[in-house]
């Protein structure tokens, strides 16, 4: 949890400062790669622990699915009036997003949210995970704004049916949206291209 803490909290820095989360994303790679090396030649169990499982997807599908189909449509709808549509031909990339949402909710939950449950039980867990996990997208405010709701969801559903496969979709679908659609940016705005 410490390096999950650590990593978001440069993640903000870097980015506050101008230099860009490529540092950041880049060392935090190489550290979370041994990281999850360790821990997978001790404990090769671990994964299904931390919620790599697919015996529960069904249960976190049904879980979720009602929810993001409706917050889907709903920022269809609110980018529809704003005229974000069409999107460029760029937002192929986001397909890629539920990739990204995996590793996200990894830290979210599996390292965060499970640590934090042990010493505050759920709820406080809960929303304190939230609130780390919103704060790790400043200096953006609208993505601050979007991610602590979003946020509580995801620990909600994993405390639930820990499945880090539906919440990473659900977290990718959402986040495309809310990216592209919901707030009109382009899809490769993020990445400085």
């Amino acid at each position: 949890m410490g390096l999950a803490l650590l990593l978001g909290a440069a993640n903000v820095l870097t980015d506050a400062v101008g230099w860009g989360r490529a540092p950041v994303m880049g060392s935090g790679s190489v550290l979370w790669t041994g990281y999850v090396a360790w821990r997978l030649r001790q404990r090769p169990e671990v994964p299904r622990e931390w919620g790599f499982r697919w015996d529960n997807a069904g249960a976190a599908a049904r879980l979720l699915g009602p929810m993001v189909a409706l917050l889907a449509a709903g920022m269809i709808g609110v980018g529809w009036w704003a005229g974000h549509f069409p999107l460029p031909r760029e937002a192929w990339v986001l397909l890629g997003y539920p990739l990204w949402g995996t590793v996200q909710q990894f830290f979210l939950n599996a390292m965060v949210f499970r640590n934090l449950e042990r010493w505050l039980g759920g709820p406080r867990a809960m929303a304190l995970a939230a609130t780390l996990f919103a704060a790790s997208h400043a200096p953006d405010r609208a993505l601050v704004a979007l991610t602590l709701p979003a946020g509580l969801l995801f620990t909600w559903a994993y405390r639930r049916h820990p499945n880090l496969w539906v919440l990473g979709l659900a977290h990718g679908l959402l986040g495309a949206l809310a990216w592209s659609v919901l707030l009109g940016r382009h899809p490769l705005q993020n990445l400085g291209l």
